[in-house]
C-alpha cells in the first residue's frame, strides 16, 4: 500500500504530522510506503524520517509552477501507483492537488475551523470553562489526527501502539530522526524568541530579561535560536557573557535542529521550535498570548509546560495574526520573567 500524505506547511505542523506517520507504520507495517508532499522550506524536516519513502517538495518561493508539482507527483505515482491521497492540510491547495487526482482515494483531515473560531468569539469566562477538550473534538492534535482516521480504520489501540513502535530514547507521538552533534558547551539551554506572527511573540527585552536571569543564577549556557529575518534579536548582543550564544540568522533548519536535539529545554513562543524539541522528546516551555492552549496545539511531553494568561478577550483570533485591540497586548505582559525561569527551574533544575 502506498499513501501520499499531504501538508504545505507551517514548519511545526509538519513536524506534528510526524505522528501520523508513526501511527500508519504501526498499523500497516513496513510493507507501507508514504511519501509526503511539503513546501520546499520544510523538505529537511523530515526527509530523512525512517518512516518515509519520498518527500517531494513545492518551492513557490522560485516560482516553481503546479504543474512542476503535479509532474512530480505523476512519476512517483508510476515508480509506485499511489493507492490513498492523506490530506493533512485542507486548504484550496490541497483540495486542487486531490482534484488533480481524482481517481485516487482520499481522506481529509477535520482542522476544526469552526470550533476554534467559535473559541475566538466566545467572550463569556464562564462559557469558556464549561467547552470540554472531547466534546469540542480539541485535544493536543497530536492525538487528535490520530484519533479521528483510526476510527475510519478500527483501530481501538493506535495511541499505545503508535508509541510503542518508538525506538528512541522518548515516548512522544511525534518524531525526528537522529541528529548530528553540535559544536556547542554543554549544558544548554535554547531561547527561541521568534514567532509566525508578531503578536504571538513574548516581548524580545523579557527573553533578554530571562536569558540574563539564568546566566547569572545558574551555570547553564544559553543558545538563542531565530531566522535571518528575526532582527530583533540583536538586543542579545547587550549581554556580556561568554555562556551565551546568539545564533540567530546563522544555522540551517538542519542545523538549527542538531542544537534543539541536544539542549535540555527549550523556551519559546508557540511556534514550530518548540514542537521540533518535542519531537526529540527533549521538554519544553511554551509561551501562549493570543492563540489559545485549547486550540490544540500546546505542548504534549510529559515535563513541558505551558505558560497562558485566561483573559476575557483571548484568544482573538485563530492564528494570533490579528492586530491587538488594545493599547497594550496584555495577555504577554501579564506573563512574567520569573513565572517563565521558575518554569524552566521545575524542569532542568539549578546547577
Amino acid at each position: 500500500m502506498h499513501i501520499l500524505m499531504v501538508r504545505f506547511s507551517s514548519m511545526g505542523d509538519v513536524v506534528l504530522q510526524t505522528a501520523t506517520i508513526n501511527w500508519l507504520k504501526s498499523l500497516f507495517g513496513q510493507d507501507l510506503k508514504l511519501s509526503f508532499v511539503t513546501s520546499q522550506e520544510f523538505v529537511s524536516l523530515i526527509d530523512s524520517h525512517p518512516g518515509l519513502h519520498r518527500v517531494i517538495g513545492f518551492d513557490r518561493r522560485k516560482g516553481e509552477k503546479w504543474k512542476d508539482l503535479i509532474k512530480k507527483i505523476d512519476l512517483l505515482d508510476e515508480e509506485m501507483p499511489i493507492d490513498m491521497i492523506m490530506d493533512l492540510h485542507a486548504t484550496l491547495r490541497s483540495w486542487r492537488l486531490k482534484l488533480s487526482f481524482w481517481t485516487v482515494p482520499a481522506l481529509t483531515v477535520d482542522k476544526r475551523r469552526w470550533e476554534r473560531f467559535l473559541l475566538t468569539k466566545i467572550k463569556s469566562p464562564l462559557l469558556k470553562k464549561l467547552i470540554n477538550k472531547k466534546v469540542f473534538g480539541l485535544e493536543p492534535q497530536v492525538e487528535r489526527i490520530i484519533k479521528d482516521f483510526a476510527d475510519l480504520f478500527q483501530d481501538k489501540q493506535a495511541l499505545r501502539r503508535t508509541r510503542s513502535l518508538r525506538s528512541g530514547g522518548h515516548d512522544e507521538l511525534t518524531s525526528l530522526p537522529e541528529s548530528q552533534d553540535v559544536d556547542l558547551p554543554r549544558p544548554y539551554i535554547v531561547l527561541a524568541p521568534s514567532a509566525s506572527f508578531f503578536y504571538k511573540r513574548w516581548p524580545v527585552n523579557m527573553f533578554v530579561e530571562l536569558a540574563e536571569r539564568i546566566l547569572k543564577e545558574t551555570s547553564y549556557h544559553v543558545v538563542i535560536l531565530a531566522g535571518s529575518e528575526d532582527s530583533f534579536c540583536d538586543a542579545f548582543n547587550t549581554i556580556q557573557s561568554d555562556r551565551l550564544h546568539n545564533l540567530q540568522g546563522k544555522t540551517s533548519l538542519k542545523v538549527s535542529m542538531n542544537v534543539l536535539s541536544k539542549t535540555l529545554l527549550c523556551i519559546g513562543n508557540d511556534s514550530g521550535m518548540n514542537h521540533i524539541t518535542e519531537a526529540y522528546g527533549v521538554p519544553v516551555v511554551t509561551i501562549f498570548g493570543p492563540t489559545d492552549p485549547l486550540f490544540g496545539f500546546s505542548p504534549h511531553g510529559n515535563k513541558s509546560r505551558t505558560i497562558s494568561k485566561q483573559l476575557w478577550c483571548k484568544p482573538c483570533s485563530t492564528t494570533g495574526k490579528s492586530k491587538c485591540f488594545r493599547d497594550r497586548p496584555y495577555c504577554m505582559l501579564e506573563i512574567s520573567v520569573n513565572e517563565v525561569y521558575e518554569s524552566a527551574l521545575e524542569i532542568v533544575g539549578s546547577v
